[in-house]
């Protein structure tokens, strides 16, 4: 039996509720009344903010950056809104207003969008607000530039200036078609 099946057969025996409960994953109260899937999700989580604090700790933060960028284009290109209003930016802004409540203005003088995400928890559900490292935020930078270069049709700049995992009330990002 190789590694992955060795994994997916333990997780299905439960062993990684077991694990779980070793670890400190959090559940949701009444852990005995968690689903599986949210035993699995709460591990996934944990595994990951793991994962970027080592990244952080052990390789150079460049190279962190834009592997996590690189994550975060592959999640917009999944969503695909961006593409749907590709030369209408208004529009774009108007549907993260309306799906996400994100406010976002674009200065069409200097061409600089300001992206700024509701408060509360972060959006993304591979989070965990307790553990995750702030590094992982520029999976978030590769997000917005992924999208906004599919609606500009051209490449963009994206910064974040300020984090939830950083301690901020929200996320906000800069973003400048080159």
């Amino acid at each position: 039996m190789d590694r992955k099946e060795f994994l997916k057969s333990a997780c299905g025996l439960g062993v990684c509720g077991c694990a779980l409960g070793l670890l400190g994953v959090p559940t949701p109260a009444g852990a005995a009344d968690a689903s599986a899937e949210e035993q699995r999700v709460a591990f996934v989580r944990y595994q990951l903010a793991k994962l970027v604090g080592f990244m952080a700790t052990d390789a150079p933060a460049a190279t962190c950056a834009a592997i996590l960028e690189k994550t975060g284009r592959e999640c917009a290109k999944l969503g695909t809104l961006g593409a749907k209003f590709k030369g209408d930016p208004d529009g774009y802004l108007a549907a993260v207003k309306q799906l996400w409540g994100t406010d976002a203005s674009w200065d069409k003088r200097t061409g600089v969008v300001t992206v700024s995400v509701a408060e509360g928890p972060c959006g993304c559900p591979l989070v965990d607000m307790r553990r995750t490292p702030a590094l992982w935020c520029n999976c978030s930078v590769g997000y917005q530039k992924e999208s906004f270069e599919a609606v500009f049709g051209r490449p963009v700049q994206a910064r974040l200036k300020e984090s939830k995992l950083s301690g901020a009330k929200r996320c906000v990002f800069e973003v400048v078609p080159s």
